[in-house]
């Protein structure tokens, strides 16, 4: 592990765009027995391949119209938002009829309803002067990246997958809307990206890429037409995952970075973080601004880098903190001089990109300060530099993660929309079965936990909000109470790795917390929260990454992981103790019991903590000793969770969207059975006190979409 701030960051985008966003109730067939259901439900995925296998839009409206006479509500509110889509794509009449009923007929059906108002919306004659659209059209890749950037000459998409490049072009021999065979460019040692940080050249003949090479960060610059690429060493650019946003020349000369000035790398606060540019072909980067500031973007001319600017705002919604946030747009001389800035926005500005003519950037608008976005500008940039007007505002129908993928010459912005998706705590028996949903539509629900009497079930709720609650429903389900914890300053539960445990006694809850400011100063430390109200105490005050704190069975304990940055070798995690009332931590694992990233958990009898070890679970007994290996061959991802049956006759553990759980007595762990749909993610849970029943956070949908929009810029009166 090189840098946890960034691993944690990036963990959580990955959590943002594939586990945590889901698709709508009308996915799950719970009662799939009935033949009407069956009968719609065949339907609806007979008439999904026409439209976007086959590529047969009027037989799929054929379709989709007998799904709408099933009488099925939910599925024909869907159907009839595919009807409308296949009339866009045809360019026939018939879309605006089509919303029009899912509202008028539907309206019980609120998410497509919703859908269908802002959407008609779009295609309602404009006045004079104004936007005519805009019109979204959606690219079928069948290799469904989750990031891109478009060539310049809109025809290709460039992507990360694999351990390499690959591009894909955009329209295909079926259908203008449906991508063509997507070709390797270039395998990359260590290459990644996680909301479109990489950059094409303006001449087409380069893409700069991020990679993580052995001690020492890198961008590799590729040939687009083959050949061997340039391999930049670049200093470490720290924060976030998205400052590792790339730009590039439109010769593929240089590449800019935004990173900490000399000698701040380890600690700089995110003010002094600044445009850097660097030669491909080797040599020292040249810092190009005074201003500090993020996402580089080379102009289509290579004459000017535009970049958001970091400032400090007043407070943080929902706080009394202070924090930093990308609000001003600025442009500045590729070969250094004096920044211009252009204009200043309310809330954050990500990612900006130019158009081919360099007339106009655009860039994605988060008024919340977070990383979900719903809304892009569009600047017009005036030839002396002298300041951008009102922006043109284009809606977007769904939640944005990425940044924009391009623009191409035919006026189309590129762009990653999240699928339709639904997101709920559900509850299943132990054994297997089939599922209930527990919680309302549309709230995340991170770590679910059980209180002591099984009355209620605890979790953190939506992490897209700067100040996300913890809250609790009936275990028998019901709506979402939120938890009435004072806090003077901004402070939210930490995701991943929050833990959200409550104590025995059922009166706290033990949370890994960040608050606004403190990933400068404090960073992450463990707090307890009364359930009934009252402030949060804090345990531990460090400039280290506290998590998934655990109480031990009699409460006098809180066992969790820290990871702590060495100069000689990087980061090392271990596992720690603190008095439940807090005072003296005391380690328990060494270096040698090689700690992997996941949840702890104390045995039921309070006696040895459990823990993932490469490809195994260990436990280490509390006082400290040597480590047992539990289970061998054990597959986990990076934020796993890991539970123990209140018995301690079993151990869950999740892997990849699934919920193991294996025998402590010998014998082969099983997957447990929910009745949810194939492609449902289940996520964080918690075991049920006693021992019948497993509450776990399902997510279906929410996965990145690529979309063309276009005729979004007003025309003349």
């Amino acid at each position: 592990m090189r840098d946890r701030s960034v691993v944690g960051a990036r963990a959580f985008v990955r959590q943002a765009c594939r586990v945590i966003t889901l698709v709508g109730l009308s996915l799950f067939p719970l009662t799939s027995g009935a033949f009407g259901q069956t009968r719609a439900d065949d339907l609806f995925q007979q008439a999904l391949r026409l439209e976007r296998v086959v590529g047969d839009l009027q037989g799929a409206i054929d379709l989709y119209e007998q799904v709408v006479k099933t009488g099925d509500r939910s599925l024909g509110a869907r159907a009839l938002i595919r009807i409308a889509e296949s009339y866009e794509k045809l360019g026939q009449q018939g879309a605006q009829e089509a919303y029009t009923r899912i509202i008028q007929e539907f309206a019980d059906q609120t998410e497509q309803a919703a859908l269908a108002r802002e959407r008609l919306a779009a295609l309602s004659p404009k006045p004079a002067g104004s936007s005519p659209g805009p019109v979204f059209r959606k690219i079928e890749i069948a290799s469904s990246p989750e990031n891109g950037v478009l060539s310049p000459d809109g025809a290709r998409l460039a992507f990360i997958a694999d351990g390499a490049v690959w591009l894909v072009p955009l329209h295909g021999p079926v259908n203008p809307d449906i991508a063509g065979e997507p070709v390797r460019l270039a395998e990359v040692p260590g290459v990644w990206d996680v909301g479109n940080l990489m950059a094409w050249s303006a001449n087409g003949g380069w893409i700069a890429v991020n990679s993580e090479v052995p001690e020492v960060g890198a961008a590799y610059v590729l040939p687009v037409a083959g050949g061997e690429p340039n391999v930049v060493r670049i200093p470490e650019r720290q924060g976030g995952a998205f400052d590792y946003r790339l730009g590039i020349s439109p010769g593929g000369e240089r590449i800019a970075i935004s990173a900490p000035g000399p000698g701040t790398l380890q600690e700089a606060p995110w003010l002094d973080r600044f445009v850097f540019s660097i030669p491909t072909a080797g040599g020292e980067g040249e810092k190009l601004a005074s201003i500090s500031g993020s996402y580089p973007s080379y102009s289509p001319d290579g004459e000017l880098i535009a970049f958001v600017g970091f400032r400090e705002r007043d407070e943080w919604p929902g706080t009394t903190d202070r924090g930093p946030v990308h609000g001003d747009l600025w442009v500045v001389p590729s070969a250094g001089g004096t920044p211009l800035k252009l204009t200043n926005v309310e809330g954050r500005l990500r990612g900006p990109i130019w158009s081919p003519d360099g007339r106009y950037l655009a860039a994605h608008h988060e008024p919340g300060g977070n990383n979900n976005g719903r809304e892009i500008l569009v600047f017009q940039i005036p030839r002396d530099l002298s300041g951008a007007g009102e922006p043109t505002r284009i809606p977007l129908p769904r939640d944005s993660r990425q940044m924009l993928a391009g623009w191409t010459p035919r006026g189309e912005i590129g762009v990653f929309m999240d699928s339709e998706s639904h997101e709920a705590l559900y509850t299943v028996p132990a054994s297997g079965g089939r599922a209930m949903q527990v919680t309302p539509q549309g709230h995340w629900s991170y770590y679910p936990r059980w209180s002591p009497d099984g009355e209620r079930i605890y979790f953190r709720s939506d992490p897209r909000e700067v100040k996300g609650p913890i809250a609790y429903v009936p275990a028998e389900g019901g709506n979402m109470v939120e938890l009435p914890w004072q806090s003077e300053q901004g402070m939210y539960s930490r995701v991943p790795a929050g833990g959200n445990n409550v104590s025995p006694d059922g009166k706290r809850i033990v949370i890994s917390a960040v608050q606004r400011g403190g990933y400068t100063e404090d960073r992450v430390d463990l707090w307890t929260v009364p359930v009934d109200g009252g402030h949060p105490i804090r345990l531990t005050r460090d400039p280290s990454f506290e998590g998934y704190p655990c109480w031990s069975p009699d409460g006098r304990w809180i066992a969790f992981t820290d990871w702590h940055q060495t100069s000689e070798d990087g980061w090392h995690g271990a596992i720690y103790v603190i008095p439940a009332d807090g005072g003296q931590v005391r380690q328990v694992t060494s270096q040698g019991d090689s700690l992997r990233g996941g949840a702890v958990s104390f045995t039921p009898d309070g006696e040895r903590i459990a823990f993932f070890s490469g490809k195994a679970i260990k436990t280490i007994p509390v006082r400290g000793g040597p480590s047992q290996t539990l289970l061998n061959e054990v597959d986990s991802d990076e934020d796993s969770q890991l539970a123990y049956s209140p018995d301690g006759s079993e151990i869950a553990y999740g892997f990849r969207g699934r919920i193991r759980i294996a025998p402590l007595t010998g014998g082969e762990w099983r997957e447990l059975r929910t009745g949810l749909p194939e492609d449902a993610q289940l996520g964080d849970f918690g075991w049920s006190p006693d021992g019948e029943k497993i509450a776990f956070m399902v997510s279906i949908g929410g996965e990145p979409e690529f979309w063309l929009i276009s005729d979004f810029l007003p025309t003349s009166p």
